[in-house]
C-alpha cells in the first residue's frame, strides 16, 4: 500500500512537472508576442530571425535568450514572486535593484564609467563650446544612490560616490560653464522613491541652482507644491517586482498660463501642454511633463523675465525642470539627441539662440551614444 502510494505520489509529480514546462511553451508558442510593456515602460525583444553569422558569432542565442525571457508568459507576476523569495532570504536586491533600508525607497544600480569613456563624452560638449560663440553651460545630475545614500543598504557597491561628477568638473574646457549639481539636494523628497526621476522638488532645487550659475538669479521663489497623482509607480519599481513599496505622488508647482508649447513628436508641429494630465491615467505618469520623450519641444512664454532663447539639450529629466526655465527665458527649446537627428549646430544659428545649456542625469550622459550630434 505505502509503495502504491509512493508510485502515484511520483507519478502526480511527474505530469505536474511536464504540465508545467509544456503548459508555458505552449503557452509561449500560442500568445501574441507583446511590442510594449507598460510595466517596464519599454520596448521588448522580438522574433529573431536565424542566421549563419548569428550563429556564429553568438549574437543569436544572446537574442533568442533576451526573446523568450521579454515574451515569458506571466512574466511579471513571476518577478514579482522572485522578488518576495529574495526578500524573504534576506537579500538587499533584485534584478539589479537596491531595497531601501526605509523600506520605501528603491535604487536602480549604478556602474561608474572608465575615464575614457567619460573623457569622450564630456569632448563632444567641449566641442560644442569650442564652436559657438553664445555662452555653453553644462551639468549633469547625481544619481540617486548619491542623493539619497542614507537609505541604501548595507555592502551596495554599485553606486554613485560623486566622483564621476567632481571628474567631470575638470575635464571640462574653458569654453563650458561647468555648473556642479553635487550639493544642490537635500531632504527625501529630491528624489521619487520607485523612480529614478528627480522630483518636481527635486528639479526645483536643481533649478535654483541652475538659475543662478547661468543668470546670477532665479525668477520662481518656492511655491505651494500641488498634488495631481499619489498612484505613481516608477520604472525602478517595475523592474524590482517589490510589489509591497508604496505608490509616489507627482506634484506640480503653482504657475500660471502664459505658456505655448509645441511639440514636434512626429516631425510637424503639434500643441502641447506644460503638463498633460492624460498621462495620469497611463502607467507612465511621469510623461505627464511636456507629454514624455520628444525630439524637440519649444515653449515660449512672452511675459518670461528675460527675452533670450534658451536651447536645452537634454534627457527626461528636464522635462520637470523646463516649466521653471520658461519662467526665465521668452523660449525654451529642448532637443532630445535620442530621437532628434538633425544638425544641432544649425539649429541654434536657424533659431537665434542666445545660449545652451546641456543638462543630463549622471547615468544617461554617460549611456547615450548620440552626444556626437553636438558636433555636427
Amino acid at each position: 500500500m505505502h509503495r502504491e502510494m509512493n508510485k502515484g505520489y511520483a507519478i502526480l509529480i511527474t505530469v505536474l512537472f511536464l504540465g508545467l514546462i509544456y503548459g508555458f511553451g505552449i503557452l509561449h508558442i500560442v500568445q501574441k508576442d507583446k511590442v510594449f510593456s507598460e510595466q517596464e515602460n519599454r520596448n521588448l525583444a522580438q522574433t529573431v530571425s536565424v542566421s549563419a553569422e548569428g550563429v556564429l558569432s553568438g549574437s543569436y542565442m544572446r537574442d533568442i535568450e533576451e526573446y523568450v525571457s521579454d515574451q515569458f508568459p506571466l512574466r511579471d507576476s513571476f518577478v514579482t514572486m522572485k522578488a518576495a523569495a529574495e526578500r524573504i532570504m534576506g537579500k538587499q536586491e533584485n534584478n539589479s535593484v537596491y531595497f531601501g533600508t526605509d523600506k520605501e525607497t528603491l535604487f536602480a544600480q549604478y556602474t561608474a564609467p572608465a575615464l575614457s569613456e567619460l573623457s569622450k563624452q564630456v569632448s563632444y560638449v567641449n566641442q560644442l563650446g569650442e564652436s559657438l560663440s553664445i555662452p555653453v553651460f553644462f551639468s549633469l545630475i547625481p544619481d540617486k544612490t548619491f542623493v539619497l545614500a542614507s537609505h541604501l543598504p548595507e555592502y551596495a557597491y554599485l553606486t554613485d560616490d560623486g566622483s564621476v561628477l567632481r571628474e567631470t568638473a575638470k575635464i571640462c574646457s574653458d569654453s563650458v560653464t561647468y555648473i556642479d549639481l553635487l550639493n544642490s539636494f537635500s531632504g527625501e523628497d529630491s528624489f521619487y522613491k520607485t523612480d529614478h526621476h528627480w522630483t518636481t522638488y527635486g528639479a526645483y532645487q536643481g533649478y535654483q541652482t541652475i538659475g543662478t550659475a547661468m543668470r546670477g538669479t532665479y525668477t520662481i521663489s518656492k511655491d505651494k507644491l500641488l498634488q495631481v497623482s499619489d498612484d505613481f509607480y516608477g520604472t525602478t519599481w517595475s523592474a524590482s517586482g517589490a510589489g509591497w513599496i508604496k505608490p509616489d505622488c507627482i506634484d506640480i508647482m503653482v504657475l500660471g498660463n502664459d505658456y505655448k508649447v509645441t511639440s514636434y513628436r512626429t516631425g510637424t508641429a503639434e500643441e502641447a501642454l506644460l503638463y498633460d494630465s492624460s498621462f495620469l491615467e497611463k502607467k507612465d505618469q511621469y510623461a505627464m511633463f511636456l507629454g514624455g520623450n520628444q525630439p524637440l519641444c519649444v515653449i515660449k512664454n512672452d511675459t518670461a523675465a528675460s527675452k533670450e532663447k534658451l536651447l536645452l539639450i537634454r534627457d527626461s529629466f528636464a522635462d520637470s525642470l523646463a516649466p521653471f526655465l520658461a519662467q526665465d527665458y521668452e523660449e525654451v527649446h529642448l532637443l532630445d539627441l535620442r530621437y532628434y537627428k538633425g544638425s544641432v549646430l544649425s539649429y541654434i544659428e536657424e533659431n537665434d539662440i542666445d545660449s545652451v545649456l546641456v543638462l543630463y542625469s549622471d547615468a544617461e550622459f554617460i549611456s547615450d551614444s548620440n552626444l556626437f550630434l553636438m558636433t555636427q
